[in-house]
């Protein structure tokens, strides 16, 4: 029997935990800093395209958070490992091996899942990360 690995990599991760407690993030530029809010250590997908690249110091990019209203955010490494810990949580529901690479990626074995079945469960798997990030959501509301 083949070993059927996947990759799960959180997209924009610190960004998307920002996002998941203000919803009015989503789809507007933002960046969050380094410990002492030097550098940028992620940027969402409309910074992307800005081409701001990672480990910029803010001060040489003051002109464009200004000029295209990017959202700034220290980073907050309490909420990420949080939400980290809650999404590696909800993965285990679906494998029984599941390896923590960092804190927005883990290695999982699909072994059990038949092959054409992959796409339907990797569909329920982000469903289920989604669900299971809900209630951070909600009381943060």
């Amino acid at each position: 029997m083949k070993h059927l690995v996947a990759l799960v990599d959180c997209n924009n991760f610190y960004v998307s935990c920002e996002r998941l407690f203000t919803v009015a993030l989503r789809n507007k530029p933002v960046i969050v800093l380094s410990n002492n809010d030097g550098c940028v250590v992620a940027r969402s997908n409309e910074v992307k395209t800005l081409n701001i690249k990672m480990g910029t110091p803010l001060f040489q990019i003051r002109h464009l958070v200004e000029q295209h209203g990017i959202q700034v955010f220290s980073s907050n490494y309490a909420l990420y490992a949080d939400v980290s810990n809650r999404v590696m949580h909800a993965l285990s529901d679906f494998s029984p091996l599941v390896e923590v690479y960092s804190i927005d990626e883990a290695w999982m074995s699909l072994t059990h899942v038949e092959q054409t079945h992959l796409r339907d469960y990797g569909h329920l798997i982000r469903a289920a990360v989604m669900q299971g990030l809900a209630p951070m959501a909600r009381n943060a509301a």
